[in-house]
């Protein structure tokens, strides 16, 4: 099934950072509850897929396990942040996916492992992030920096953002070039470079009681001339929606 990078560890960090934060860094915080994302990746005659998937969170002072994802914050003020990251990277797909992949490999996801920062300003939220795949499956990493806008409100915020992804040769091509041997008359062998994907979207998270949180985003990512130029890809960019619901206990 193919399925997005980033959408599940997104959902779960938000539910981490907005619902967790007020708690006490000695209390073990949990949450539970579940998330809708429906996407369109861009793959030939695949389409939109929508997937439903769990939030499983827990919380204890700087250290946060949130499902696929795992962070440690070395380093925190009222402006700046530092974390040590690992999440797992949900791209990939199966031959069975369509009919575009039949006689390829699979892809299979991996855990990507790094470093991210978070900036506070007066005129908004600045982002940086590197990781690098650590299981050795595409070999490769991704650099990130994104800036937002947010809008508080009484029960929660909305934020504008975008942002500039850049994958490394070895990831962009894994995911999204043909070997040699994959190659057919209407299939032709495709071997990517680096390249940069730009993602605007917007962000919302609510909080009700202190007990339920709501987050409900949409975005798109359009590609690299890379990866549009892929034989797997009809469509410029991707296109996604998700929202989720959690229980903090």
């Amino acid at each position: 099934m193919t399925f997005t990078k980033s959408a599940y560890a997104a959902c779960l960090l938000a539910c981490s950072t907005h619902t967790l934060a007020q708690q006490d860094s000695s209390d073990v915080t949990w949450s539970l509850g579940i998330a809708a994302i429906s996407s369109d990746q861009g793959y030939v005659d695949v389409g939109t897929e929508t997937t439903i998937v769990p939030i499983i969170g827990t919380q204890y002072g700087n250290f946060s396990l949130l499902g696929p994802r795992a962070s440690y914050k070395m380093f925190a003020n009222d402006q700046f942040e530092i974390s040590a990251i690992g999440n797992l990277r949900f791209d990939g797909y199966e031959a069975a996916d369509g009919d575009i992949f039949t006689g390829m490999e699979d892809r299979d996801m991996s855990f990507d492992a790094g470093i991210e920062a978070e900036i506070d300003t007066s005129f908004g939220e600045f982002g940086l992030g590197l990781v690098h795949d650590v299981t050795s499956t595409h070999k490769g990493f991704e650099l990130s920096a994104s800036y937002g806008v947010p809008f508080m409100f009484e029960n929660g915020r909305v934020m504008p953002y975008i942002s500039a992804n850049y994958q490394s040769e070895d990831l962009a091509d894994y995911y999204f070039g043909v070997q040699q041997h994959e190659a057919t008359s209407s299939r032709a062998f495709y071997q990517l470079d680096a390249t940069t994907n730009i993602e605007i979207g917007i962000g919302s998270d609510w909080m009700f009681n202190n007990k339920h949180y709501i987050k409900a985003d949409i975005s798109y990512s359009s590609y690299g001339s890379d990866i549009k130029d892929s034989p797997l890809i009809d469509k410029s960019g991707e296109a996604q929606i998700l929202v989720g619901y959690a229980y903090v206990f």
